[in-house]
């Protein structure tokens, strides 16, 4: 919007307007463009900036859950454990790249905790005795993985395709637990 669009909107002077888009503009919350209309300086328009975008809720998850039922319904369960496939698929992909550079399998788990955290999981990494036990405190997609237990099943099947086929969870969130806990034996073959 023009500043003069704004003021009328908010039913603030267009001085007042100034000074909010300028406080809104030091914080990087607001850009503008210009606009050409005919003959003298060319109009202002305001609008929001991705920065800005993250402060105001967002709802893709009921989004996401809506779009699975759909999908599901008119092309079966088997079609959603398809896309959960692809989902491992693409991750595990993306895990094994960022990881590869680590020569000894401690430094890929470790490396895989990092990554976790690095995408929003609170991750612990602990040596007991002859495993890891790598516990994800939070889930970033809960209420998906609540709604669709497919998530949780290709996560632990990523985690034993890319350290080992003896990688148990022991604890999963969505199934009330405080923590998914991961048991992790060290005593794997080379990867």
């Amino acid at each position: 919007m023009s500043i003069d669009e704004l003021s009328k909107e908010l039913d603030i002077t267009s001085m007042g307007i100034r000074q909010h888009l300028l406080s809104l503009e030091r914080r990087a919350l607001i850009d503008f463009v210009t606009k050409r209309q005919g003959i003298g300086r060319p109009a202002f328009l305001y609008k929001l900036t991705e920065k800005a975008n993250e402060i105001f809720p967002r709802n893709y998850c009921e989004f996401t859950i809506d779009m699975l039922k759909d999908i599901e319904k008119n092309n079966g369960p088997e079609k959603i454990n398809e896309i959960f496939k692809w989902r491992k698929t693409r991750i595990l992909k993306e895990t094994k790249d960022a990881i590869s550079d680590k020569r000894t399998f401690q430094d890929k788990v470790y490396a895989l905790r990092d990554l976790l955290e690095s995408k929003g999981y609170f991750a612990d990494l602990a040596p007991v005795n002859n495993h890891y036990v790598l516990k994800q405190y939070n889930c970033p997609i809960m209420k998906l993985a609540s709604e669709y237990r497919e998530a949780c099943q290709y996560e632990l099947q990523m985690y034993r395709e890319l350290l080992g086929k003896e990688v148990t969870r022991q604890e999963c969130i969505a199934e009330g637990n405080l923590s998914c806990a991961y048991f992790i034996p060290k005593a794997l073959p080379r990867i």
